[in-house]
């Protein structure tokens, strides 16, 4: 089983590379920035306003999940192959109720997780984690900043159900 997880998540790896590279090159003052630190930032971006989906779903606020939401949609538009990942985010932005948001959120995790880990973070690092019981027992991944387990897909009724898998430096 993990064997067709793994072999599943490379191949959502491959398609989702074209998501690293943005639409458009941005102008700093008189300088343009290059394709990487224009890919950098957005990046950058959608892993922040990410976290704060997360957060909100964590706390299971769905007036906050959709707020957030607005911005991750913002941040995912100019990066160019994350067109699933902006509709799964506006999903998301188009309701308060959190079931529904965290069944998008489960899915738009799975888009994210690629393009965050091409990042090149020199603060903390990033946290892959992972419940066994989300999508309905067939396991969730998201993203973290911190190490201890906070679950968005159960909030308090399972907090700290899961655990890390990977740490992203």
């Amino acid at each position: 089983m993990k064997k067709y997880f793994y072999i599943s998540a490379l191949a959502v790896t491959a398609l989702l590379s074209a998501c690293e590279q943005p639409k458009k090159q941005e102008a700093a003052g008189s300088e343009t920035k290059t394709t990487t630190e224009v890919a950098t930032n957005d990046t950058a971006k959608v892993y922040k306003a990410y976290l704060a989906v997360k957060d909100a779903l964590v706390k299971t606020d769905g007036k906050a999940a959709q707020q957030a939401a607005t911005e991750l949609t913002t941040a995912l538009a100019p990066i160019k192959g994350c067109d699933e990942a902006e509709g799964l985010s506006e999903k998301i932005a188009a309701t308060d109720d959190v079931k529904l948001q965290r069944i998008n959120f489960l899915q738009l995790s799975q888009d994210v997780i690629p393009l965050v880990k091409g990042l090149k973070t020199k603060t903390s690092p990033i946290y892959v984690a992972y419940c066994p019981m989300a999508n309905e027992g067939n396991g969730g991944y998201w993203l973290s900043a911190q190490k201890e387990i906070k679950n968005p897909y159960y909030g308090d009724e399972m907090m700290d159900c899961g655990e890390v898998k990977e740490e992203i430096k």
